[in-house]
């Protein structure tokens, strides 16, 4: 009996070779594209998820409601984590969390090296193993170093490292340190990243900062006991604001602050672990993911499987009824309906199962391709995991069940007598069917409509002004921080006469991202008379307006001709000066911290997007401090020969830093890879819709030769009564075009809606255009035309007699 449905199917295969292939190939390019994007949202989702006890960690973050909205930051002082962890009982460990960069160096081997300052619970609160060395507590002593399995590796070779010393490069000085264990390397799924772990008390200025409440730098991360619950902590912590962020609220109050559902100007708060990742204010920056985006790519592969079903089920349902007479036959021999539909449905579940074998080899050759071209991390381990090989199974029989058991139901209970009388027929459209095509082709308008205003919002954040110029300014990231003056000095001195370049300055963070990919932001607050202060800092060198084409307002850029710039001099942005509330700017004084000097203020320049523009412009203060060191060069050019002057630029960072590869870039490129996210947004969609498009438009072509196909003798009568090609072409088509204008009406309203509540998180958006839903309409109208305009064609044009006697 199997052997015989097996031989059954194949020979309907052949007979039917295009419409078979249009279901094989539409079912495959579905499950190929809906499978990587499954895997890619799993990965996404799995974050955090291997840390033991994660229910019980926590990252804390600052939360206050401001003039324009909630404000919320992740950014700590020194003093936060051993107070809670002292003062809060249920609290069972606390870790700060900093990053960092330095020199490392081993017989002679130099490497700068990213480093994390974290306290001795770190290990307490994060559950990656300790492989070799002191597993109790390797970060107890603040000589000891810990290191993970990949940097001992870089460092050590295949020596043991335990034990050994290391000389790392700490406060501007060489300092001895003892390896006391080594880490696993943290998995790819990880908020939580490091290589190299030391003790904050050994990060620079400590002494002068540990007590300061308000210079917020790193997070805090916490682990609580068990059975304590985050609200009762949280409640905890609000006496703590009080008891140490005082004066806050009077100057919050004063700003226009407003007080939260709990009464408080500014409480402190608990965000899961495994929040963390999805949060792009309180995570990892735009290493972060945000859960819509990752929503979307759920809901997309599902559209895609989707319409590649309602293909198979009209194609099957409008092909079953051709083989009416054989399900006659069968049921006058004998066959039951169930084994009528075991029939059908094993002639499906062959092609569904060839269908998802096709688009799974396909996932594995190009899983590579759709990582680089959409920033997934899908790796070829994920293929084999126990959940991806349950997933393609159950895929096999759900997907099945959904495109094959309908028709082989509706067909397996048709009657007998009916079929071998011909008194059934499929002339007319049913309601099911023309529902499929209406869903089916709304989805993929609606994706073609979310892939335009993606694409617009991009443009438009692209081509938004910055504030300054980034064309023809090339940034140069410098892995020697403690050398940074010196290289850049250095680069001074070597293109002092070199044609093409405008200026040079340097800075202590980069604009954009890089291909280094590091970001950073430092802010600071500050009591000023009755005022809070607060501002982002960033520490530049001479020419840093001159090379970003910024004009003061007021004042001057920093000068050799000044030597007190170095020690107290800063320049701030318009929205900073607004603060103080002062009539006049220019020699305004302030103090951040009793240890430090006064700043005094010698230019006022407009405000502008230091950041990208997911973010409103703040208040800013560069200083030109000798304190703090300098990690990347920005050179101007004059925008000719930038190949020449790139590789002029590329062997003079080769004499300053020959073990390290040369990773400049031009600033336009930085700024733009802000938007990377929304990009990979706007590609995925872009291509979902094409694919959308493509298997709708198959199943358009296939249903249309099917249904022209049954009412061919109708035709052949039009046309001896008298109508004309184009008549008949007419009622062929409008039968399907308006099917179709049905459905992009429909996904008019639900995009519309998306894109919206996707637009709420850019503070600066675009509108959508009313030209995007015309466009996709006509569209969709043509490539329908286009899809069925064959069939009715040739039909229309038919000998009506000879099609008659056939018939």
């Amino acid at each position: 009996m199997l052997k015989n449905y097996i031989l059954i199917a194949y020979r309907n295969a052949l007979k039917n070779k295009t419409l078979s292939l249009i279901n094989l190939v539409g079912l495959a390019i579905a499950f190929f594209c809906s499978l990587l994007l499954f895997l890619n949202t799993y990965h996404e989702l799995s974050y955090d998820n291997f840390l033991t006890n994660k229910e019980r960690i926590f990252k804390l973050y600052n939360h206050s409601v401001g003039p324009e909205g909630v404000v919320e930051s992740s950014s700590m002082g020194y003093p936060v984590a051993p107070t809670i962890k002292a003062e809060i009982p249920e609290i069972d460990a606390a870790t700060r969390f900093m990053y960092s960069n330095t020199d490392v160096e081993y017989k002679g081997k130099l490497i700068n090296q990213s480093v994390n300052f974290v306290d001795e619970d770190f290990l307490k609160v994060f559950s990656f193993d300790v492989i070799t060395g002191n597993k109790n507590n390797p970060l107890k002593d603040l000589g000891n170093v810990v290191l993970s399995e990949r940097t001992a590796k870089r460092i050590f070779n295949n020596e043991n490292p335990i034990g050994k010393t290391l000389k790392i490069k700490l406060r501007g000085e060489w300092k001895d340190m003892l390896v006391s264990a080594v880490v696993q390397d943290h998995p790819d799924n990880s908020s939580i990243t490091y290589e190299v772990l030391l003790r904050p008390e050994l990060r620079r200025h400590y002494e002068e900062n540990k007590n300061d409440w308000n210079s917020q730098h790193h997070d805090v991360y916490v682990k609580l006991k068990n059975m304590a619950s985050a609200e009762s902590v949280e409640n905890k912590l609000m006496y703590i604001v009080k008891k140490y962020y005082t004066g806050d609220t009077l100057l919050m109050k004063n700003k226009g602050y407003q007080r939260d559902e709990n009464g408080n100007y500014a409480s402190l708060r608990l965000l899961p672990i495994g929040e963390v990742h999805f949060s792009k204010s309180l995570g990892a920056g735009h290493g972060s993911t945000s859960k819509s985006y990752i929503y979307t790519l759920l809901l997309i592969s599902i559209f895609i499987l989707a319409i590649a079903c309602f293909n198979f089920i009209n194609l099957n349902i409008a092909r079953a009824f051709t083989r009416a007479k054989e399900v006659g036959v069968r049921k006058c021999l004998g066959a039951s309906g169930r084994q009528i539909f075991a029939q059908l449905f094993g002639e499906s579940l062959l092609i569904c199962t060839i269908s998802v074998l096709i688009g799974l080899l396909l996932a594995l050759i190009l899983f590579p391709q759709f990582n680089q071209l959409f920033g997934a991390n899908i790796k070829l381990s994920f293929f084999a995991k126990p959940s991806s090989i349950t997933m393609l199974v159950l895929s096999i029989i759900l997907i099945s069940f959904i495109a094959g058991g309908y028709p082989s139901l509706v067909v397996s209970k048709l009657s007998t007598s009916g079929i071998l009388k011909g008194n059934f027929s499929i002339k007319k459209p049913g309601i099911f069917r023309n529902t499929l095509i209406v869903l089916q082709f709304g989805m993929a308008c609606l994706l073609m409509i979310c892939t335009l205003i993606a694409f617009q919002q991009i443009e438009y954040m692209r081509s938004m002004p910055l504030g300054f110029s980034k064309d023809a300014v090339i940034s140069i990231p410098l892995h020697s921080g403690a050398n940074g003056r010196k290289h850049l000095n250095r680069f001074r001195n070597e293109l002092t006469s070199y044609p093409g370049i405008k200026s040079i300055t340097g800075s202590n963070i980069n604009i954009g991202i890089g291909k280094d990919g590091s970001t950073s932001k430092q802010s600071s607050g500050f009591g000023y008379k009755d005022k809070s202060i607060f501002t982002n800092w960033i520490t530049a060198d001479y020419d840093f307006l001159k090379t970003l084409n910024i004009k003061p307002l007021q004042g001057r850029d920093f000068s050799k001709n000044f030597g007190t710039d170095t020690i107290s001099g800063v320049i701030v942005t318009e929205s900073m000066w607004k603060q103080f509330g002062e009539k006049e700017a220019l020699g305004l004084t302030f103090s951040l911290d009793s240890t430090m000097p006064d700043c005094k203020i010698i230019g006022v320049i407009p405000d502008f997007h230091l950041y990208s523009l997911h973010e409103k412009t703040e208040p800013l203060t560069i200083d030109i401090s000798r304190i703090m060191p300098i990690e990347y060069v920005f050179i101007k050019t004059d925008g000719r020969n930038n190949k020449t002057v790139m590789e002029k630029l590329k062997s003079i960072y080769k004499t300053l830093e020959p073990d390290k590869e040369f990773e400049g870039t031009f600033m336009d490129e930085n700024t733009n890879r802000w938007y990377n996210k929304e990009k990979s947004l706007s590609i995925l969609l872009g291509t979902s819709s094409i694919v959308a498009i493509v298997i709708s438009c198959l199943g358009l072509f296939a249903l249309a030769l099917l249904l022209i196909q049954q009412r061919t003798k109708e035709i052949g009568v039009r046309k001896i009564l008298g109508a004309s090609v184009f008549n008949i072409n007419l009622l062929l088509s409008f039968e399907f075009v308006k099917l179709v204008v049905v459905a992009v009406l429909i996904s008019v309203g639900p995009s519309l809606y998306l894109m919206k509540q996707w637009l709420q998180q850019f503070p600066y958006k675009t509108e959508p255009h009313w030209l995007v839903f015309i466009g996709v309409g006509i569209t969709a109208v043509v490539l329908a035309l286009i899809t069925i305009g064959y069939h009715t064609i040739k039909a229309a044009l038919a000998n009506p007699v000879k099609n008659l006697r056939t018939e």
